[in-house]
């Protein structure tokens, strides 16, 4: 069997083997060619019209029903909760997928079923008899409707593409790949084609190093300078991290573009290339080990003498950080933007109420804050916040903390506290905690980059016919849309659950909070008045605590915020009472369903 040096020095031929192998059947006119790092069939993306006839439904329902069938398979009455038809019509709907390839029947489906429970044969409701979805039929319930491109844009991505290869090729040492060439396969090779669904280029990849062996120690330091600065583990593609580095840089994570690599010759339009030969030969060096990590021998936080684990904030080099934390105070500071060694995964509850339970009776310092020993300490009485909605425990902790533990230990100051205040606070100590560690030990913050604005969701003419049966009813639910005559092309609550949150988006529509415990879940439509209030609301003031440089506190309002916030509630309190009312004169239809409805 050849070692796994010899299959790195034969790569393009391994994957040309691989190529030839898998070559796909499935009629997609894109090139037959193994994608760029081998991971996925990157090109097997399945795009098709979601409003297209398909077996009596439109093709949405159909995909939808097998994607609930994926990966344990359907029962009929998945089928008859999805389609909303009698047990006749989803016999009736199983057999025609089974027929066109999507599902496989069970096995007994022509047996008797005698079931126990009644102590009837066939029963309906205790049918258990499973349809697995094939190949054919996994791939449907993952389609796509995107929509094709046009030659315009995919011009614009290949030139984007192309500029990228040639940031590559100007520094090939951050990546350790070069771009050898660049060419047009597919439907965009073919100058006719206006319509396209992908925009198909095959990437010639040179290493940058001529031996292997250090191609992959160059890569691996590449991968471990990445860890050391925050970068989050991913799967790399099959060749390495620099290759995947160089994959990303050049098409990002596009769905249009796809990449392959040239296991043979491609006669496609030259789009790039590269005259310099940029492979280098390479110096050797020692086997390649993996840098040690050491921990510290005191906690940064608490300040006892405990093995504690270097974290650092992300982007900062968490090898040389002369931060640590132990267990304790590691899952109490943990947050997504902290790396640190040691397990990927740190779980607060079992810190805070072990600490909570101890911290009263045996202080970590005598003198000062009990948990981290800052002087700017005061005894109190503090109320736990459990369920982060202001419940928790009715009996007060009485012991001695500063403005930043509490929220770390999950306390608030008064009982009956807002979910919203504890999740600000909890935050907020957050912040203050990392900002004294890096204080104390004089390392300075890394800015981040900044973040791209969430676009907001498209709405479609089902979103505004939603909206249009909330305006008729005053006030309704979720699980009213899923009852009504209208919803039974669709899915149950829980997918009208995600079109409401569309329209939340939006701001078009708003939880009715009149009415008590029955209005829980009812939404209704907002004014343009309302939606005017809440912008400015936000624009002048956020309430809750805040970390201000120096110490956790709540900023009170400016002037005038006190008065706006009372013309908000009395415009939204105004609002639900009339929603309330047009509900009760026009209640939501009911369709008639079956058993399973």
């Amino acid at each position: 069997m050849e070692s796994v040096e010899e299959l790195g020095r034969d790569m393009a031929g391994l994957i040309a083997e691989m190529a030839g192998r898998y070559a796909r059947e499935d009629g997609d006119r894109g090139p037959a060619l193994m994608p760029l790092g081998g991971v996925g069939r990157q090109e097997g993306e399945r795009v098709v019209d979601l409003d297209a006839p398909l077996l009596g439904h439109a093709t949405r329902e159909i995909r939808d029903l097998l994607k609930r069938g994926d990966p344990f398979g359907l029962h009929i009455r998945d089928v008859q909760r999805a389609v909303h038809l009698d047990r006749g019509g989803c016999l009736a709907l199983l057999a025609a997928t089974v027929d066109a390839g999507y599902l496989t029947a069970p096995e007994d489906l022509n047996e008797v079923q005698h079931c126990y429970n009644c102590r009837t044969d066939d029963c309906e409701y205790h049918d258990y008899r499973t349809w697995t979805l094939t190949p054919a039929g996994r791939t449907l319930a993952h389609a796509s409707g995107r929509r094709p491109s046009t030659r315009k844009n995919a011009d614009a991505l290949v030139a984007k593409v192309v500029k990228a290869a040639q940031a590559v090729n100007a520094d090939p040492d951050a990546t350790l790949w070069w771009v050898k060439e660049i060419r047009a396969v597919g439907p965009y090779a073919e100058p006719g084609q206006e319509s396209l669904l992908h925009v198909d280029l095959a990437v010639d990849l040179r290493p940058r190093l001529d031996d292997p062996a250090e191609q992959r120690k160059a890569e691996q330091r590449l991968r471990d300078a990445a860890r050391d600065r925050g970068e989050r583990e991913r799967v790399w593609d099959t060749v390495g991290y620099g290759h995947w580095r160089t994959r990303l840089a050049l098409a990002g994570r596009s769905k249009v573009v796809r990449m392959f690599h040239p296991a043979r010759e491609v006669e496609g339009r030259l789009l790039f290339g590269e005259e310099r030969d940029l492979t280098v030969s390479a110096v050797a060096t020692v086997p390649y080990q993996r840098p040690a990590e050491a921990p510290l021998k005191d906690c940064s936080w608490c300040g006892r003498q405990v093995q504690a684990a270097r974290v650092a904030q992300r982007g900062a080099p968490l090898a040389s950080s002369p931060i640590g934390l132990c267990e304790q105070c590691l899952s109490l500071g943990w947050a997504d933007d902290l790396q640190y060694q040691g397990s990927a995964e740190v779980w607060p509850w079992g810190a805070v109420r072990e600490l909570r339970a101890a911290l009263p009776e045996e202080p970590f310092h005598s003198s000062g804050c009990a948990l981290c020993g800052r002087e700017d300490a005061v005894k109190q009485p503090w109320w736990p916040s459990d369920h982060r909605d202001g419940s928790g425990g009715n009996e007060p902790i009485v012991f001695r903390l500063c403005d930043v533990c509490p929220g770390l230990l999950e306390l608030v100051d008064a009982p009956g506290r807002d979910g919203w205040w504890c999740a600000r606070h909890e935050h907020a100590c957050m912040v203050g905690m990392r900002a004294l560690l890096r204080r104390r030990a004089g390392v300075e913050e890394v800015t981040p980059s900044a973040r791209k604005a969430r676009k907001l969701p498209r709405l479609t003419a089902l979103h505004r016919d939603v909206l249009a049966q909330v305006d008729e009813h005053g006030a309704l639910s979720a699980l009213d849309l899923a009852r009504a005559p209208g919803s039974q092309n669709h899915q149950d609550h829980r997918w009208w659950q995600v079109r409401l949150a569309h329209l939340f988006d939006h701001r078009l529509i708003a939880v009715v909070h009149e009415g008590g415990e029955e209005a829980r879940e009812l939404v209704r439509a907002t004014s343009d008045l309302e939606r005017d209030l809440a912008s400015q609301l936000a624009a002048l003031y956020t309430p809750g605590p805040v970390w201000d440089g120096e110490r956790v506190l709540e900023p009170a309002p400016p002037e005038g915020w006190a008065e706006l916030r009372g013309q908000a509630d009395q415009e939204a309190a105004h609002l639900d009472r009339e929603a309330l009312q047009r509900r009760a004169e026009h209640p939501v239809p009911e369709a008639p369903r079956g058993r399973w409805g």
